[in-house]
C-alpha cells in the first residue's frame, strides 16, 4: 500500500502488533509516547507522528490519574491507518468533565476526539478496560472534527453497568441535587486529584514525599472512586440535557462505607494542606464541604444498614441540611459576635475608673449587642434609700430622672434585681403588666426588659437594665450573654469601688504628710506649689521646709516613682528620715548618705530622688546636695535665672561612692527654687525642651518682690500640654 506525504510516493510497512507493559512506571507519559513515536515511524506514518503522540499522552495521562495499575500499550496498523489501544484495570469508562476557567481537568477527551479518526472503550477480556483511537493519514489533512455532542452521544452509548464488576451492589438514592452545585463541587475535586496524581508521580521519581501525604494521595486519588465518578456522570448528563437539578442514584458495593469514611478524612486534611499553601488547589468552598459530606454520609449509613439487612432511614434532602447549617452557621456566628464584643467590654473595662466609666463602656455595647431600645446601668444612692443612674443610653431625661427617684423598695425591675440579687426577665406586654403593673405608667412603650444584678465580692452592686420595645424571648444563650456582661460589670465596679478607697487612703495620707502651711522665716519669705497628676490627688510628689532652731533651715524638694497608696507611703518614709536627720545633723552629705544606708539596708523597691537644701538664713549662705533630683534654679536680684551648678548624685539607694555638696550665697533679692520633672517634663518631647522654657519665662528685668509672686511666675513658664505627672515648686526668697 502507499500514501501521498505532499511531494512523493512513499512504499507502507507492514509491521505485526506491539504491546508495551507499563504497569506503574514513574515516567509512564514519556515512556509511551517514546515507544509510539519510534513504533509510527517504523510503519512509514511519519506524517502523523504528532497526532499519535499527543494522543498517547493525554490516553496515558488518564489511565494513571483515573484507571488502576497494570496500564499497557499497544500499536498496531500502517501508514494507512494507525491504531492505539490504552489498557488499565478499572472497568469504568472515561468521563468528560464539563471545561470550564477554574478547572484543571476535562480536555483530554476533546483533544483526542479531535485528532482521532475513530476512538472509543471497550471491556477487556481479563477485566477492566481498552481505550483506543484510530489515525489515518487522511486524517491530517482533513477538516471538521467531533462535536461536543459527538463526544458525549459516544460516552452515553456505553453504560456504567457494562463495566460493573461481579459484587453485591446496593442501590443508594440520594435525591435531586442542584446540577451546578455538583459540577462545581466535582471540578475542584478533580483538580485536586490531578495535583495529588502529578504528586504521587514525583514521588515515583525519586521526589520524596511524607509518608502520611502518601497516603493521602492514595486515598483521595483512589478511594471511594467508583461513587465520585458516578455523581459526576450523573451530574454531567443532566448538564447536556440543561436539567437544573440531577436525581442521584448510585450503585455501590458494601466497601463503599468504609471507603467513603477514609475519603472523607483525607480530603479534611487535604484542606488542611490548602490552608497553609503547601497545594495549588485553593480550600475546599465550605458548601462544596458540606455537600460531600451530607452525601459521603448517607452512602455510608444507607450502605451499611442494607448490607446488614436493615431497613435505611431515607436521605434527608440536601436543602434540609443546608438549611439546618446555615441557622448552625447564624447561631455560631451571634454567640462569636457576643464573644468578641465580650473581649471588647473586657479591654475597654480594664481602662475605668469610676462608675460612670463603667456605665458608658457596659450599655452601649450591651444596647448594641442585644438590640435593645435603651439601657442603663443601676446602683444604690448615697442615702441608701434610692437609686443612682451613673450612664444610659436610649432612654430620655424624663425617663433618667424617673429612675434617679426610684426606691430600692420599689416593686420595679432593677429595684427588685437590686434587693433580692436575682435577675428578672419580662418577655411581653401582659407580663410586664402582670408582675410590674407600675410600668405601664412608668415605661408605657416597652414590651420586654430584662434587669439582672451585678453580683462581686459577695455584694450586689448595682443592676444591669435593657429595655425592648418589641416582644423578646429570651433564649439561653442571650440570658447567657446578659448574665456574663453583668458578672464582668459587678467585678469592675467592685474595682472601681477599691480604687476609689486606695485613692482617698492615699489622699488623707499625703495630705497628713505634707506641710500645712510653710514655715514663717524673718527676711524671707516661703511659698509651695503641688499638682497631683491628672487631678488624682494621690503621688509620691513631697517638700519640707524645717526650722533648726540655729539659724539655719532645712529646706527639700522629693519625687517617688508611681502613684497611690504605695507611692504615699514610701514619701512619708522619706521625709520623716530627711527630717529626723536633718535635726540630728543638718550638713547635707550626711543627711544623703544616712538616707542611702536606710535604703540599702531595708532593699527599698521605691526610686526616690530629692534635693537637700541647708541655708543660713542671716548670711544668705545655701549649702545643697542632691540625690538623682533635678539641679535648683538660682534668680538672681537683677531678674537673672540658671540653674545651681550641683554634682548631681544617683537617686538614694543605689551605691556609687560618697556624696557631694555644693555652696552658694544668694544675696538680698534673690531666690532659689527646686521642683520635680513634673514641671518640664511632657510626653514625647525632650527635657531640656521644658527646662529651657521655664528659664526663658524667668530671665526677665522685673525681679519678684516676694516667694509667691516667683512660684507664680515659675508654675505659668511650664511648657503647655498639661503633665502627665506630679508638679511640686518650692520657693525661697530672701528679701
Amino acid at each position: 500500500m502507499t500514501y501521498d506525504s505532499g511531494d512523493s510516493t512513499v512504499a507502507s510497512v507492514v509491521i505485526e502488533r506491539a504491546e508495551l507493559l507499563l504497569d506503574d512506571h514513574p515516567a509512564a507519559v514519556r515512556v509511551a509516547r517514546a515507544f509510539i513515536e519510534r513504533e509510527a515511524l517504523a510503519r512509514g506514518a511519519a506524517i502523523v507522528v504528532d497526532d499519535l503522540a499527543l494522543i498517547t499522552a493525554e490516553l496515558i495521562a488518564n489511565a494513571v490519574q483515573h484507571g488502576a495499575p497494570p496500564i499497557s500499550i499497544a500499536i498496531s496498523g500502517d501508514a494507512d491507518l494507525i491504531r492505539i489501544e490504552v489498557a488499565d484495570a478499572n472497568p469504568r469508562p472515561p468521563i468528560r468533565p464539563a471545561v470550564s476557567l477554574s478547572n484543571m481537568t476535562g480536555r483530554g477527551l476533546a483533544l483526542i476526539a479531535a485528532l482521532a479518526t475513530n476512538w472509543g472503550v471497550e471491556r477487556a477480556p481479563a477485566g477492566g478496560k481498552v481505550v483506543w483511537a484510530e489515525v489515518t493519514a487522511a486524517r491530517a489533512t482533513a477538516e471538521g472534527e467531533l462535536s461536543a455532542a459527538d463526544i458525549d452521544q459516544l460516552l452515553a452509548s456505553w453504560p456504567e453497568t457494562a463495566f460493573a464488576d461481579e459484587q453485591i451492589r446496593y442501590t443508594v438514592v440520594l435525591g435531586d441535587v442542584p446540577t451546578d452545585l455538583l459540577i462545581d463541587a466535582k471540578s475542584h475535586i478533580d483538580n485536586l486529584v490531578r495535583e495529588f496524581s502529578l504528586a504521587a508521580t514525583g514521588a515515583e521519581l525519586g521526589i520524596d514525599a511524607p509518608e502520611h501525604l502518601a497516603r493521602l494521595i492514595q486515598t483521595v486519588v483512589h478511594g471511594f472512586s467508583e461513587a465520585r465518578d458516578a455523581i459526576k456522570r450523573q451530574a454531567l448528563a443532566a448538564a447536556r440535557r440543561g436539567e437544573a437539578r440531577t436525581r442521584l442514584v448510585l450503585d455501590l458495593p458494601a466497601a463503599a462505607a468504609e471507603a467513603g469514611e477514609a475519603y472523607l478524612a483525607a480530603l479534611d486534611d487535604a484542606d488542611a494542606y490548602a490552608r497553609a499553601a503547601r497545594l495549588l488547589t485553593l480550600e475546599t468552598p465550605h458548601v462544596h464541604r458540606l455537600f460531600r459530606r451530607w452525601y459521603v454520609d448517607a452512602v455510608v449509613r444507607q450502605v451499611r444498614d442494607m448490607a446488614a439487612g436493615r431497613e435505611p432511614k431515607p436521605v434527608v434532602a440536601f436543602e434540609v441540611r443546608m438549611l439546618d447549617e446555615i441557622q448552625r452557621l447564624a447561631t455560631l456566628q451571634r454567640i462569636t459576635d457576643r464573644a468578641a464584643r465580650l473581649q471588647r467590654v473586657t479591654a475597654a473595662l480594664a481602662r475605668t475608673r469610676t462608675p460612670e466609666d463603667v456605665a458608658d463602656v457596659v450599655v452601649s455595647e450591651g444596647v448594641m449587642a442585644l438590640g435593645a431600645a435603651g439601657g442603663g446601668l443601676l446602683v444604690p444612692a448615697e442615702d441608701g434609700e434610692h437609686i443612682a443612674v451613673p450612664g444610659a443610653v436610649g432612654y430620655g431625661e424624663e425617663l433618667v430622672g424617673a429612675l434617679r427617684e426610684e426606691r430600692l423598695d420599689a416593686p420595679l425591675p432593677a429595684a427588685t434585681a437590686l434587693r433580692t440579687g436575682e435577675p428578672v426577665w419580662l418577655e411581653s406586654r401582659a407580663e410586664r403588666d402582670q408582675r410590674y403593673p407600675l410600668l405601664r405608667g412608668f415605661e408605657s412603650s416597652t414590651v420586654s426588659m430584662c434587669a439582672v444584678p451585678l453580683r462581686a465580692g459577695g455584694r450586689v452592686l448595682g443592676a444591669l437594665r435593657f429595655s425592648f420595645s418589641t416582644r423578646r424571648l429570651f433564649d439561653d444563650d442571650e440570658r447567657e450573654f446578659v448574665l456574663a456582661l453583668a458578672t464582668q460589670t459587678g467585678q469592675t465596679l467592685l474595682r472601681t469601688e477599691m480604687y476609689a478607697a486606695e485613692r482617698q487612703a492615699a489622699l488623707n495620707l499625703q495630705r497628713a504628710l505634707l506641710p500645712e502651711r510653710t514655715v514663717a522665716v524673718e527676711g524671707w519669705s516661703v511659698a509651695a506649689h503641688y499638682s497631683p497628676a491628672g487631678q488624682e490627688e494621690a503621688g509620691g510628689d513631697f517638700y519640707d521646709v524645717v526650722a533648726l532652731g540655729d539659724g539655719r533651715i532645712a529646706a527639700v524638694v522629693g519625687d517617688v516613682m508611681g502613684r497611690g497608696v504605695e507611692a504615699a507611703a514610701s514619701m512619708a518614709q522619706t521625709r520623716t528620715m530627711i527630717r529626723a536627720y536633718a535635726v540630728d545633723d543638718p550638713d547635707p552629705v550626711s543627711v544623703l548618705s544616712r538616707v542611702d544606708r536606710y535604703f540599702q539596708v531595708l532593699e527599698g523597691v521605691q526610686l526616690v530622688t530629692a534635693l537637700y537644701l541647708l541655708i543660713d538664713v542671716e548670711s544668705g549662705e545655701v549649702s545643697m546636695a542632691t540625690a538623682g533630683h533635678l539641679p535648683p534654679i538660682v534668680i538672681g536680684a537683677d531678674g537673672g535665672a540658671d540653674f545651681a551648678s550641683v554634682d548631681i548624685g544617683p537617686p538614694f539607694g543605689i551605691d556609687v561612692g560618697p556624696r557631694h555638696s555644693t555652696s552658694l550665697c544668694l544675696s538680698r533679692g534673690s531666690a532659689i527654687v527646686g521642683f520635680t520633672d513634673g514641671l518640664v517634663e511632657r510626653r514625647g518631647e525632650d527635657i531640656d525642651t521644658g527646662t529651657g522654657a521655664v528659664l526663658e519665662r524667668l530671665r526677665t528685668d522685673d525681679a519678684a518682690s516676694d516667694a509667691w509672686a516667683l512660684l507664680s511666675r515659675v508654675v505659668n513658664a511650664a511648657p503647655e500640654g498639661g503633665s502627665d505627672d506630679d508638679v511640686t515648686v518650692l520657693a525661697l526668697y530672701r528679701h
